[in-house]
């Protein structure tokens, strides 16, 4: 696989338009279509904006030399998650406000809420 079928590849992944795709790292629809087709080489800027906006390891996106992502500490990935929580998802960061609010007790009476609701739903499919 070419560099060009790796960004296409990534942007299919993502959902994206060519023009949307192009937006996200500065350039034209026209610029990303002749990429895709091989048609145009890939700049150094462009492959850094492409890591840097969807999260892609550099080395995979030029050489496909896995992995493609760089494997993220668990706990880095986890405020990672809240910080975009707490800009996007007002009722998801609530919810991990009042957990963190929570005595010892309510805490083991929320996961067994939480372990039974698991049950039904895995008994109703």
């Amino acid at each position: 696989m070419t560099v060009n079928e790796r960004i296409k590849e990534i942007r299919k992944s993502n959902g994206l338009t060519m023009d949307k795709f192009g937006e996200c790292i500065g350039v034209t629809k026209a610029a990303i279509s002749k990429i895709e087709k091989g048609q145009r080489g890939v700049t150094d800027q462009m492959i850094k904006s492409i890591c840097r906006e969807f999260g892609y390891n550099e080395e995979w996106l030029r050489d496909g030399i896995e992995p493609k992502k760089p494997v993220i500490d668990e706990d880095i990935e986890y405020g990672q998650i809240c910080a975009e929580l707490g800009i996007t998802d007002s009722r998801a960061k609530q919810i991990i406000l009042n957990y963190g609010r929570f005595s010892p007790e309510d805490k083991k009476l929320f996961w067994e809420y939480i372990d039974r609701l698991v049950d039904i739903a895995g008994q109703s499919d």
